[in-house]
Formats: C-alpha cells, sequence, structure tokens
C-alpha cells in the first residue's frame, strides 16, 4: 500500500531514520533532477532537511549518490 506522503526508511551508522518527502522535494542524481521511482534499496544517498521527531525527517531535498 501507498503512503503519502511517502516515506523512506534509511539504514545510517547511527541506525534506522524514517524520511518523509512530498512531491517538490527535490531528488537529484549527477545534478540531475530525477523521479521517484530512481530510490531504491541499497542507494547511497544524502538526505538535507527537518528533523520531525526521534528518528524522523522531513526531506529538503535529496541526492542520489551512486
Amino acid at each position: 500500500m501507498e503512503s503519502w506522503p511517502p516515506q523512506l526508511a534509511v539504514e545510517t551508522q547511527n541506525g534506522r531514520y524514517d524520511v518523509g518527502l512530498f512531491s517538490e522535494t527535490p531528488i537529484t542524481r549527477q545534478g540531475k533532477r530525477v523521479g521517484l521511482g530512481e530510490l531504491r534499496p541499497d542507494l547511497r544517498i544524502r538526505v538535507e532537511g527537518q528533523n520531525s521527531g526521534h528518528r524522523a525527517m522531513i526531506a529538503q531535498a535529496i541526492e542520489i549518490l551512486a
């Protein structure tokens, strides 16, 4: 089942974080904007955003690193 706004579960060295994003949240790869469908398990990403609780945040930008 799909949720809205979309949410990601991101694993870091410090544990798991739940990341919410909106349709206007830019997702980029190599400087070019890509769609939400480009995000998949095992990608390295950089997330910029605001904390919204314990181990939770709202993404303002996501960059796909690898």
